[in-house]
């Protein structure tokens, strides 16, 4: 399989966490981006401060492993991604590669049922979420049904489980 550059798009809860470990599991050579694990490395994260530089560093991490032959997944979804996209755009055309995006979706009451299980399930385990209130939830999704293409594939997660996307989507790179 040759390089690619991933990027899978959807509101909060559709499943793009549960596809990318898909994809993880099932492919060599493929390295996660995450916007997420770098922002918690920072003590006091403020996005208004921080984020151009976690993007930043993504970019770096980017380029650094498709020079080592590691294709990229990174899982999108927010307004705030725009830029970090636009520079990996500005990767892929440099590395003569393509990107795919997608989209994983499901109904809002279906979304809804499994954030109030994430929220349940993180506070009984102590887990530091960035949402944990129905307007935060909201907010995320109305954010990305504003930035939503709609002509990328869409795959709903109520009906695919992750596997069976994350199979789909992979035919698609």
């Amino acid at each position: 399989m040759n390089q690619f550059i991933l990027i899978i798009n959807g509101p909060i809860c559709s499943g793009k966490t549960t596809v990318i470990d898909s994809i993880m599991s099932n492919y060599k050579k493929v390295f996660r981006l995450s916007a997420n694990k770098i922002k918690f490395l920072i003590s006091d994260y403020n996005p208004a401060r921080d984020r151009t530089a976690v993007h930043e560093c993504l970019v770096i991490i980017a380029e650094k492993m498709l020079e080592s032959g590691m294709s990229l997944v990174l899982e999108g979804g927010s307004m705030a991604q725009g830029d970090l996209n636009e520079s990996l755009e500005r990767v892929a055309q440099k590395h003569v590669m393509k990107i795919t995006t997608v989209n994983i979706e499901a109904p809002l009451e279906v979304l809804e049922k499994r954030f109030n299980e994430r929220v349940k399930t993180s506070l009984a385990r102590g887990k530091k979420i960035s949402v944990t209130d129905r307007d935060g939830f909201m907010e995320r999704y109305n954010v990305y049904l504003a930035i939503k293409s709609k002509s990328e594939k869409t795959f709903d997660s109520s009906v695919l489980n992750g596997e069976e996307i994350a199979k789909q989507i992979m035919e698609l790179v």
